[in-house]
């Protein structure tokens, strides 16, 4: 499980790397175009909204596995013991809830995009390829925190997790 672990860790950082360079290369060519030649590029846009849309739910899943949540530490901080372990168990189930019904939603999203053929606006780029990923990213996500859930359920604490670096 780790050695698949490393595997896909590699493969959404590669993927993220490769939307954050082509986003800021599409921006240094619209600004220059824009600025000295007073033609913006046609589409930039529209490119970088979509893959903005595929960096933030590629990192979705190495957030999900570092349980990099947002949380509010007001009470949680106070909490020990077998208390903190539920609290962690309840948090995570909800994650896999609100993962699921993204991944969910996003797919009958990306089922409709795909039907009405609808497109981009300039380049008229097809839509649902990206709201599918999107979705496969999110499911990915939600298997994820079930992993977390399941080894919190086990008793595998999170200071285990994080010195392990592992799903198993």
């Amino acid at each position: 499980m780790q050695a698949i672990w490393r595997w896909l860790e590699r493969g959404l950082e590669a993927i993220i790397s490769l939307c954050l360079i082509v986003m800021t290369g599409l921006t240094v060519v619209d600004v220059a175009g824009r600025y000295f030649l007073n033609a913006p590029l046609r589409g930039g846009y529209e490119i970088s909204e979509m893959l903005m849309g595929l960096t933030v739910f590629a990192a979705l899943p190495l957030a999900t596995r570092a349980e990099g949540h947002l949380t509010v530490g007001l009470l949680t901080e106070r909490l020990s013991g077998q208390a903190r372990r539920i609290h962690r168990i309840v948090i995570l189930l909800i994650t896999v809830g609100a993962l699921a019904f993204i991944a969910w939603r996003m797919g009958v999203q990306a089922d409709i995009l795909a039907r009405s053929k609808a497109a981009s606006g300039s380049l008229q780029l097809p839509l649902w390829p990206v709201a599918r990923a999107m979705s496969v990213l999110a499911w990915l996500a939600c298997a994820v925190s079930v992993m977390l859930t399941l080894r919190a359920l086990m008793g595998l604490d999170r200071e285990a997790h994080a010195a392990k670096g592992s799903l198993e």
